[in-house]
């Protein structure tokens, strides 16, 4: 028999004619093992808000500039801290205060650090303010630190000028400059890393590398003082600690009172 009557064609058939439907066997693929525990849709979960992925890009931008117009100036200012020549060498070229290069890293501090502080609260301390939260929380540590900041220097020159040590004032004022502007590229890597993974043990190491920083900038403001000998280890050493340690001190009583009175 030929191949073309091997099998009957149907369309001569009648309806109860119609061969039986074929029988599937069980198939060599099996299906995942993954069961939905859920039918809803989920909505996407934004943990991070935009205005801080702006702060970061923009802290970039002003670090990409200073690299392509003044590199020579940040390698002088990245290698002062560490040799008292490359601070010689510093200021013989200009002054490091009213330079552009300056004002730019330590936009990048300012922002860097409030963010730092703005991400500690948020994973770690957790201090809350009735109406205040994101960028308006974000703005309000911006503001503190800078006048901190502003007062700080302020109260250094008046001591400057009633103790009549202004060269030494200038050197211990150009110490804290220094390093503030150290800490600005690095406290900016370390918030890529703190803000995307929202990791603790990140942000504690980074707060252990920050506090190292800061011990250091401490020591040299010391032995900058120490060139003066008319007062006493004791009295630079005090006088070190009020300036330095004192005003964080006091910035966290007045969170927790914040705190206290908010949850009251």
């Amino acid at each position: 028999m030929s191949r073309l009557h091997s099998s009957p064609d149907t369309t001569f058939m009648g309806i109860g004619d119609i061969p039986a439907q074929p029988v599937y066997g069980q198939s060599m693929f099996s299906s995942h093992q993954l069961q939905p525990t859920r039918v809803q849709s989920i909505k996407p979960h934004i943990t991070q808000p935009d205005w801080i992925a702006g702060l970061l890009i923009f802290c970039f931008i002003l670090l990409a500039w200073g690299q392509v117009f003044y590199y020579k100036r940040i390698q002088q200012i990245f290698r002062a801290p560490f040799s008292k020549r490359f601070i010689n060498q510093l200021t013989r070229d200009g002054n490091l205060f009213s330079e552009r290069i300056s004002i730019a890293m330590g936009i990048v501090y300012l922002i860097t650090f409030s963010l730092l502080i703005y991400e500690a609260n948020e994973l770690v301390f957790g201090f809350t303010f009735s109406g205040i939260k994101g960028i308006l929380l974000y703005g309000l540590i911006n503001a503190v630190i800078l006048g901190m900041l502003i007062l700080k220097i302020t109260l250094v020159r008046f001591l400057g000028i009633i103790f009549k040590t202004r060269e030494t004032t200038s050197n211990y004022l150009l110490n804290l400059l220094l390093f503030s502007l150290l800490s600005g590229p690095v406290l900016l890597l370390a918030m890529v890393f703190i803000v995307y993974l929202k990791s603790v043990m990140i942000l504690n190491i980074f707060l252990a590398v920050f506090a190292c920083l800061m011990v250091f900038r401490f020591l040299r403001g010391f032995f900058i003082g120490m060139a003066l000998r008319k007062f006493s280890y004791l009295f630079l050493f005090v006088y070190l600690c009020s300036l330095e340690i004192l005003p964080l001190l006091v910035l966290i009583k007045i969170l927790i009172n914040i705190t206290r009175a908010t949850g009251a």
